[in-house]
């Protein structure tokens, strides 16, 4: 259970006080700030209750005969969701201004008509889009994983092994355990209720295909007496986890969320000084200003299909060189999609969203679509080298170095934000556009190399060198050992991100590329740290149009980091010993840079944070 705020904390009665009623809450409302030189002030987030549960049973029959050994088995998980959310807006609500309303010289803006102050806007009490939390209490969805398997190595040679196996895995849809869940239907717009009127308890089909049954090949052949080629494919499946804030369970009219957003053409129908009344004033109807989650009714698990081949070599008796090729290809991963988003016609006019169509009443009345669909690819393709030199006169290491490219159209639902990486938007810039939002994974890194290694020094007693020393001497400069890991690789695919200018909607909106990416490094700013990339390489895009630059057209810092550790050992008894350990963490104290700014706005390009400075540390351990 976790409590972001609370009353009680003498904050009582606070947003009325600062005049802002209709606030369910003592906290104050999150005030957001897009394009300005604020951040935020306030607390959106409040109450959220995350209880899950996975119960796993599984049992496994192991048969040898012959040259075969074969396992036969099943498993199953239990999955168990006991939740409750206030949503992305939270349970004391958010207010978002974007300097949209108001002009002034400020080119990097994120309003949409690319001039305008946040904080003007927040002055005029006129925000961009205005949200409330989510209501309903505590909900509890449940699904099962079923699998079985059939897997047998054969050992057809001396040297050759095939590795063969299949595998059938299902996932049922998730269902609320009181059926306090609803759905839409994606054109019709019809309300489906749970279990009722023909409906199914999860709203959404199962899947029953042909990608339920995973094969398995491996193959492994000495082709002579220190060489040995592999091969392998595999496919597996896997239901991606989504969104607590897009699950069916907090649609009205069990639960309900508002949301609207405006554009500078259109007032706002709450503004700052009324507070959350006129949402209250269409409280009679749960549909009014709400925010729907919508599933698509295919939604079906995500397929991974996985191959490699490498050709391993083994040469001075305790050292290997590996090379390897390595490929993956996902499909059906999950997307949230924005299907209240509007269509922009090539003439630049805008049409309504086909989705809800049928239910045009319904579709004029929400706040916005929250929707899920399992419409995302990802391609993977990695040149891998590894070199290997097992434990032997003292010393052990390894160097691995990968050359890769990862694609896709899907950050996913749970980016890694912060640090050196800055998800894409996981909404598409234009849900009817998939293609536009092919581009460089997040997390890819065309080139990482990683290196480690264990050295005994030669010196001691027990040791190359002063195999006779006296243990007073010993004591001083015998039984250390020195360990080292070097980390490598170039820098993280970055999107910049842009104002909406298309009118429809947009809730992945994207910059205009001026100019091919130029990326300075470590150029000093005068606002400090450092002005990673050129941002007049980017500005707002026209009215009536999208953002021209793709995804992760510009790269932001790298790593470069050595960690090392002295160790010495005392020898107190055949059977005991003390251990002296030093750990120098990033020796060379290089600074660990982390993203730059990648939104449109006074700060784009701008890197002013950073992690890892040198830590050293030291420790004893007795060994028995």
């Amino acid at each position: 259970f976790i409590n972001n705020g609370a009353a009680g904390n003498g904050l009582a009665n606070f947003p009325t006080t600062v005049g802002l009623p209709g606030i369910p809450s003592s906290i104050l409302p999150s005030m957001s700030f897009s394009g300005g030189d604020a951040a935020s002030i306030g607390n959106s987030d409040v109450y959220q209750l995350f209880a899950d549960t996975v119960i796993q049973y599984e049992d496994t029959l192991h048969w040898c005969h012959g040259s075969h050994n074969m396992h036969f088995g099943f498993q199953g998980w239990r999955q168990r969701i006991d939740t409750f959310y206030s949503g992305n807006n939270g349970e004391a609500g958010t207010f978002t201004f974007d300097g949209q309303y108001t002009a002034g010289p400020n080119p990097k803006s994120q309003a949409g008509g690319g001039s305008g102050f946040a904080e003007a806007d927040f002055l005029l009490g006129l925000p961009s889009q205005i949200g409330t939390g989510v209501n309903g209490g505590t909900w509890g969805q449940r699904a099962n994983v079923f699998s079985t398997f059939f897997a047998d190595d054969w050992h057809i040679l001396p040297n050759l092994t095939i590795n063969a196996g299949l595998r059938w895995e299902l996932h049922t849809p998730w269902v609320e355990v009181d059926n306090r869940q609803s759905n839409f239907g994606l054109i019709s717009g019809a309300v489906e209720i749970a279990g009722q009127d023909g409906n199914s308890r999860a709203l959404y089909n199962q899947y029953n295909g042909i990608t339920n049954f995973q094969p398995r090949l491996g193959i492994a052949y000495n082709i002579r007496r220190n060489t040995v080629i592999r091969a392998s494919y595999t496919m597996s499946n896997y239901l991606e986890g989504t969104g607590t804030n897009l699950r069916l369970p907090i649609n009205p009219p069990f639960a309900h969320e508002q949301d609207a957003t405006y554009t500078s053409d259109t007032y706002p129908l709450s503004t700052l000084s009324q507070g959350f009344l006129p949402f209250s004033a269409g409280a009679s109807n749960p549909y009014a200003g709400a925010t729907l989650r919508v599933w698509d009714p295919n939604i079906r698990p995500a397929v991974s299909n996985q191959w490699n081949f490498s050709v391993q070599q083994q040469f001075a008796g305790d050292s290997t060189l590996q090379v390897a090729y390595v490929g993956q290809r996902s499909t059906h991963l999950m997307v949230p999609t924005a299907y209240l988003q509007e269509q922009l016609q090539p003439n630049g006019t805008v049409t309504p969203s086909p989705y809800l169509s049928g239910n045009p009443t319904l579709q004029n009345e929400i706040g916005q679509i929250s929707g899920t669909a399992s419409n995302g690819n990802q391609s993977y393709q990695a040149l891998q080298a590894t070199l290997l030199k097992r434990f032997s006169k003292g010393l052990e290491y390894s160097v691995a170095y990968t050359y890769s490219k990862c694609l896709t159209n899907s950050s996913g639902y749970y980016g890694s934000w912060g640090g050196q990486t800055t998800p894409t938007s996981p909404y598409w810039q234009d849900i009817y556009d998939s293609k536009a939002e092919w581009g460089p994974c997040y997390y890819d890194a065309t080139h990482v190399l990683t290196s480690y290694a264990t050295y005994d020094l030669p010196l001691g007693r027990g040791r190359s060198f002063g195999n006779d020393m006296n243990k007073a001497l010993d004591a001083v400069v015998g039984g250390w050992q020195v360990n080292g890991i070097l980390s490598l690789h170039t820098g993280f695919a970055l999107t910049v991100s842009g104002p909406d200018a298309s009118g429809t909607n947009s809730r992945g909106a994207r910059a205009d590329c001026l100019a091919p990416p130029d990326v300075f490094g470590k150029q000093n700013s005068p606002s400090g740290g450092y002005q990673w990339f050129n941002p007049d390489s980017y500005g707002p895009a026209a009215p009536g149009t999208f953002g021209s630059c793709g995804v992760g057209t510009v790269r932001g810092p790298g790593l470069h980091t050595f960690d090392l550790s002295l160790a010495k050992f005392f020898n107190v008894t055949e059977h005991q010993k003390v251990e002296f350990r030093s750990e120098f963490i990033n020796l060379t104290n290089t600074p660990i840079l982390n993203s730059p700014n990648t939104g449109l706005g006074t700060t784009l390009g701008l890197l002013q944070s950073g992690q890892g400075a040198r830590q050293i540390q030291f420790a004893l351990k007795y060994h028995f």
